[in-house]
């Protein structure tokens, strides 16, 4: 009877769970998708929203904090140059505890000219009370 019990608290607890991922694995993905929107339209204040106010940037030339990243964006969406069409695929979403989870895929901005710039990503998000933020980016 005890091993009942505990097999019936165990799926409760993993038919409970499942949907509170398959939610934040949706609610990550459309934030992405808004990012891309966003990107073409060059609205920097609503890209703005899109990091967490503690957001690191990591690159192969080290570390960028949120300031930094955020004028490097308005700098780009201010140039008359072709900012580029943004497009993610390939995304996997993990969780990594309670309030934080991990996205990885491939990111693709491409350029009227033809040319694209193709990498992976990795980003950690945090969930606030405005929804999933980006706190830590590797690309």
């Amino acid at each position: 009877m005890r091993s009942i019990a505990l097999t019936a608290l165990l799926l409760g607890w993993f038919c409970c769970a499942q949907p509170a991922f398959a939610d934040t694995e949706a609610e990550i993905t459309a934030a992405l998708d808004y990012f891309s929107e966003v990107w073409k339209e060059g609205d920097v204040d609503t890209l703005r929203g899109y990091y967490h106010a503690d957001f690191v940037l990591v690159t192969s030339q080290g570390p960028v904090a949120l300031a930094q990243r955020m004028a490097d964006i308005e700098s780009i969406a201010q140039s008359e140059g072709d900012r580029g069409e943004l497009t993610y695929s390939r995304v996997e979403v993990r969780a990594l505890g309670d309030g934080h989870a991990l996205a990885y895929g491939m990111r693709r901005l491409a350029f009227k000219d033809g040319s694209s710039m193709e990498t992976w990503f990795s980003t950690v998000y945090a969930d606030t009370p405005f929804g999933w933020k980006a706190i830590l980016t590797h690309q």
